[in-house]
């Protein structure tokens, strides 16, 4: 006989706090008024804050009079069902449900906690659909993310080929793995716990707990040769959904902590733990909800708000991702940036945005990916106070959001908006605490006048006076749960295991096409310049046909034939090194962010190559179609066009390589003269070439093969020509199809350097 009662716990962190007695008809009220079932003491809590109620469906939580109310970090308005180990956080309390003695026919299913062998059905499916068994609302999580089973007595857990990946304390896991009471188990970035009975949060809102301990990095002075210390012995603890901001003397290690705090550039020793998880050991797990804004810009800015954001989306949220879950995502994080009016502009528009708003679009990049913490790098710079204060606000709002936030800022005029600072000096931690203690704990009357009283003293002085005060006692001791021995990594020059190239293979075809369409976006939007590539072939020619004549003798015609290969092959060359040379170090700080996510070099690559090809074609086809009308130039057309194509391609690719190779657009222009100036003078034209230069041009001097080719396919009575020396007029090195091939192999030297160049570029990562 089924009976009708269902008593629920409720529980903080760290202990029970009431039990209540459920039926279909006797609901639960919680708030702070005297009528209220479970009672709540907080200025933040209504007399009648929230409804819980139970029947046959299960079991479901309403806000009363708008009141705010959250399910594990999102909002509700309406009633939503709730189970087993799901977190409320009602106004500014947070409290558990557990339901500790079922007595009704089988616990209410749980949306962020799942109960295990006491359950009916021997198989639960985790992910993001709402009908699965284990549903978490989260974009980072696949549709059907992973298995949980039950077997022989065991719980076992399977990944379903998820794009962010099912782990076991810290591992990814390829196959189906048992499940032992302690073990840390992350879909994602998000970490559960598991008892034996349930997989339990290990953070309410699946929000991360920073614990940093003895960190320490050391590099190699350059002048001396001696080791130099950035960070030296640095302890702290960041509680989720803190706002932590990071100030210091010049030169201190500011953003050295930040990227050893994200993994991004690690300690040489210490340890870094997000809930519990060594940060390097197990990076790839924490991966994908690290969010990251460097100082300079990750946007494009010649294409929509939304289509960058939409872009973004595409490359880091799950393969099974909907255009429509998409959409209603970038909508809520523009929502959420203050940007929503601006969703259908370009970011560099005729009026472009102000700097606080270009600063919001490379916050929004991160904030669609819904990252458990952010890291945000002097992203306040160069801003003026008022915008400052406005951008301070929003990741302060951040973290109401259940977000971890780490910043990096010199302005000290709106740090009262987070919730600690911490203060280096010289690589050691002499403050971390509360902001509007700082001053007070220096002996200052205002916070900026404490870099001249820091450099009165030594910084082990300060740091030793720090570990003794009060502020090291509440914030930094009383927090710590790591032992000495975790405080020790067994290896500690490791880097984090990182999986640049995503979770499976080397080459993503989504990311390709994501990324192809994203650049032929930006080509399409910049008209100008789109307009200035495609009118040079043309404009060219008109020239090239104006100039050259094929009139007079046999010997005359020979000669003006083979200028007239000559200047279409570096023409060729000039188009695709022009096309090129800045197509990847003018958008780095977007690449070098995207491949720290989830980027792969084949499929960026790739995205390059094609729309830079097609363009090749249409400069090369069209530039020979207008030579060849106003020149008297007999000979077959496409096969002069695949000698261009290829010519132009290989240069493509050439320029990709330099492009790779350097860092600023104007090395990149200045590495031109280079790159053009070889193909002239050693395309066996000028002079003829032999021995170890004659190597070198077949190697790797594209005109060499392609001016070959192109002679290759003149008439035959011009390439029997012969001097008076006997020699032929015109002299070949081999024939057109072997010309190819060698302009092939070329191509792909230059694209296997172009790799090597963006493998080079990973330990900046």
């Amino acid at each position: 006989m089924e009976q009708r009662t269902l008593e629920l716990e409720f529980r903080t962190r760290r202990s029970a706090i009431g039990r209540v007695v459920l039926t279909p008809v006797n609901d639960c009220v919680i708030g702070c008024g005297q009528d209220a079932s479970l009672r709540l003491f907080d200025d933040s809590v209504a007399e009648r804050h929230a409804r819980l109620s139970w029947c046959d469906q299960g079991l479901f939580v309403e806000p009363l009079q708008g009141a705010p109310v959250r399910i594990n970090g999102d909002a509700i308005t309406t009633a939503v069902p709730v189970g087993h180990g799901d977190w409320l956080m009602l106004g500014a309390i947070s409290v558990q449900i557990a339901c500790p003695a079922v007595m009704a026919g089988s616990a209410p299913s749980a949306n962020h906690g799942v109960s295990s062998p006491a359950a009916e059905s021997t198989e639960i499916i985790v992910g993001r659909s709402p009908d699965c068994g284990f549903a978490i609302d989260s974009p980072a999580i696949s549709r059907r993310h992973a298995r949980i089973s039950i077997r022989d007595g065991r719980v076992w857990i399977e990944d379903l080929k998820s794009t962010n990946g099912t782990s076991i304390n810290g591992h990814r896991i390829k196959k189906s793995v048992a499940l032992r009471p302690g073990d840390r188990v992350g879909f994602g970035s998000l970490v559960f716990l598991f008892t034996g009975e349930a997989l339990d949060p290990c953070e309410e809102g699946h929000r991360i707990r920073v614990e940093v301990a003895g960190l320490t990095r050391e590099v190699k002075d350059r002048k001396t040769g001696q080791p130099r210390r950035l960070l030296d012995n640095i302890n702290l603890c960041i509680e989720p959904g803190e706002f932590v901001v990071i100030f210091g003397t010049s030169g201190s290690g500011k953003s050295t902590l930040l990227d050893a705090l994200n993994g991004r550039r690690p300690a040489t020793s210490g340890t870094v733990t997000y809930n519990g998880i060594n940060l390097y050991s197990a990076f790839d797990l924490f991966r994908s909800g690290i969010g990251y804004v460097p100082q300079q810009d990750i946007v494009h800015r010649k294409i929509k708000v939304n289509s960058a954001l939409r872009y973004t989306a595409r490359l880091r949220l799950p393969l099974d991702t909907s255009r429509a879950e998409i959409d209603q995502n970038i909508e809520r994080v523009l929502d959420r940036v203050g940007l929503l009016e601006k969703a259908e502009l370009s970011v560099d528009t005729p009026e472009p945005l102000s700097g606080g708003q270009l600063k919001r679009v490379s916050l929004a990049v991160e904030l669609v990916a819904n990252p458990n913490i952010l890291f945000l790098d002097e992203v306040t710079s160069g801003l003026d106070a008022g915008t400052d204060k406005r951008m301070m606000r929003l990741f302060e709002g951040l973290a109401e959001d259940n977000k971890t936030v780490v910043c990096v800022t010199h302005s000290l005029e709106n740090i009262d908006a987070c919730h600690l600072v911490a203060l280096l000096h010289a690589g050691c931690l002499v403050y971390y605490g509360p902001p509007d203690q700082a001053a007070a704990y220096f002996g200052v009357e205002r916070l900026s006048d404490v870099y001249e009283r820091l450099e009165n003293e030594d910084a082990k002085t300060w740091e030793a006076r720090f570990r003794q005060s009060s502020q090291y006692r509440d914030y930094v001791a009383s927090r710590q749960t790591l032992s000495d021995a975790d405080q020790s990594p067994a290896n500690p020059n490791q880097r984090p295991a990182r999986q640049h190239a995503g979770p499976r293979g080397w080459f993503g075809l989504r990311q390709a096409v994501t990324l192809t369409r994203r650049y032929v976006d930006l080509l399409l939007s910049d008209r100008l310049n789109l307009a200035v590539l495609l009118l040079q072939a043309p404009l060219i020619a008109l020239v090239v046909g104006a100039v050259f004549t094929t009139e007079g003798s046999l010997a005359e015609r020979a000669a003006a034939e083979s200028q007239i290969a000559f200047v279409l092959v570096l023409s060729a060359i000039w188009f695709g090194c022009i096309n090129s040379a800045r197509e990847i170090v003018k958008e780095l700080p977007v690449y070098l962010r995207e491949r720290s996510v989830t980027v792969q070099i084949p499929a960026y690559l790739m995205s390059k190559l094609l729309p830079l090809a097609l363009l090749c074609l249409l400069q090369c086809a069209s530039f020979l179609a207008i030579v060849t009308a106003m020149i008297d130039f007999p000979g077959a057309f496409l096969d002069r066009l695949a000698v261009l194509f290829l010519a132009g391609l290989g240069a493509s690719a050439m320029g990709l390589a330099v492009s790779a190779l350097v860092n600023s657009n104007d090395k990149a222009i200045a590495a031109l003269p280079l790159l053009l100036i070889p193909q002239f003078i050693l395309s066996n034209s000028v002079v003829d070439l032999s021995g170890v230069t004659e190597t070198f041009a077949q190697i790797g001097v594209i005109a060499y093969w392609a001016l070959d080719a192109m002679r290759a396919t003149l008439s035959p009575e011009l390439l029997d020509l012969s001097g008076q020396n006997g020699k032929p007029v015109i002299a070949l090195v081999a024939d057109w199809a072997s010309g190819l091939q060698a302009l092939g192999a070329q191509t792909v030297g230059f694209l296997l350097l172009t790799v090597f160049a963006l493998k080079l570029k990973d330990r900046k990562l």
